[in-house]
């Protein structure tokens, strides 16, 4: 049912400066985020996330006198990803993005919350996964080196952190008011060296040998020991308890070497995880790894852009996030360079000018900051901006305009910006 809400505003109201710029539709359609404004300074909502985004357009610029502005998201999901788990960020940060993608219509905010250099959600259930994997010992400035990463709560100096139970639930109450989705991703069966430090028996080394050795390529959860999917439902269960009913839930299940572990054995347990949290009633996600192994029944997160038709052409709905476009940690310009985590330039421009592949099955966008070089709330802000205004516009479906005129709106959101940046914790 349609809602209507009035707003009392100025005479003049927006749309030019807008990001992301209003698509100016023929009516107003029936899907979530739908707004339309009234020459009166009338709102009309689809529901409650199109009055919030109403609300957002209405303060962003000013649209001609007399002319009805009818808006609504093309892509349901309009997301950036963080990895908390190389670097991790407090939970005030994570408050601030959210504030800015709110006004700029982003709605999902991935959380990458365990990997190898640090697990960072608490469950309790398992206990050292936090009180051990969360932790590890303080590096100088510029070391990023896998044979560095002393995992544990022993050393003199510590660095690490994690998310209680109740800071998680704080913050999906934050993203909700903001009409934003958290989505937790518990990356197994690989990515998992802190899970390891903590829980040792769960790895493939032979008993008695130095978890260290699985530090390096084997950072591999066996799945083939009926206590790992024991162990892994144990955790899901916990992430379930928090968020509510019907969330995605990302799995992971990327980059395993398969003569570690062979595909088969990969496949069964990625399948028996996306079963377990379908069951639940969550929407399970996988990178694109695990729907090229034939797992089945999940949403897909395509990082890999060379198997895009592969993976559409067997019926998956598709999150785009190609590290060809939309890898933020990757350098924005030659300003950028010595880059100490490689990549190629993906520059403003090439996520404004990003066309998505035509298909029923992309489900939206996301770009992705991968934190291994990304240290302090001010990098990542750094590195976010201005290519997630770009990302708004793609993800929105904002109707073609000049790389120059975008620019223009984006400076002067820069500018209006700055502030709040330079008072980043």
């Amino acid at each position: 049912m349609k809602k209507l809400f009035c707003l009392f505003v100025a005479a003049a109201m927006v749309a030019t400066g807008a990001i992301p710029a209003p698509r100016y539709l023929p009516e107003m359609p029936a899907v979530s985020g739908a707004y339309q404004i009234l020459p009166c300074g009338t709102v009309r909502a689809h529901d409650e996330a199109g009055a919030f985004y109403a609300a957002k357009t209405l303060v962003s610029g000013r649209m001609p006198s007399g002319r009805m502005l009818a808006d609504a998201p093309k892509y349901a999901w309009r997301g950036l990803h963080v990895d908390v788990s190389r670097h991790f960020f407090e939970p005030e940060v994570l408050c601030r993005l959210m504030d800015v993608m709110a006004e700029l219509k982003l709605n999902r905010l991935h959380l990458h919350l365990t990997d190898g250099p640090g697990w960072r959600l608490e469950i309790k259930r398992y206990p050292r996964l936090t009180s051990e994997g969360a932790w590890r010992k303080k590096l100088g400035p510029g070391h990023w080196e896998w044979k560095d990463f002393d995992i544990g709560s022993s050393y003199p100096e510590l660095y690490g952190g994690f998310y209680t139970q109740k800071d998680m639930r704080a913050l999906i109450a934050y993203a909700a008011e903001r009409h934003i989705v958290i989505v937790p991703e518990i990356d197994v069966p690989g990515h998992s060296y802190a899970a390891l430090v903590a829980y040792p028996e769960l790895s493939m080394l032979p008993q008695g040998t130095p978890v260290k050795e699985c530090q390096v390529g084997k950072d591999v959860l066996d799945v083939r020991k009926p206590a790992v999917l024991a162990f892994t439902q144990g955790v899901l269960d916990e992430v379930m308890q928090i968020f509510p009913p019907g969330n995605p839930i990302h799995l992971g299940g990327d980059e395993v070497d398969t003569r570690l572990i062979s595909r088969e054995a990969q496949r069964t347990y990625m399948q028996a995880l996306v079963d377990y949290v379908a069951a639940r009633g969550y929407q399970p996600i996988t990178w694109d790894e695990a729907a090229c192994n034939g797992v089945k029944g999940q949403w897909v997160m395509l990082w890999r852009p060379e198997f895009a038709a592969q993976i559409m052409s067997a019926g998956y709905p598709v999150i785009l996030s190609p590290c060809s476009h939309f890898y933020f940690d990757y350098p924005q310009s030659e300003a950028d360079f010595p880059h100490p985590g490689g990549g190629h330039i993906i520059s403003t421009e090439m996520v404004f000018t990003y066309k998505a592949p035509r298909s029923p099955l992309i489900l939206g966008m996301q770009a992705n900051l991968w934190s291994e070089h990304i240290r302090t709330p001010q990098q990542l802000f750094y590195m976010a901006f201005p290519r997630a205004l770009a990302l708004a516009e793609r993800a929105w479906g904002s109707p073609p305009r000049s790389y120059e005129s975008f620019l223009q709106s984006a400076d002067a959101w820069m500018s209006r910006k700055e502030m709040m940046l330079q008072r980043l914790p």
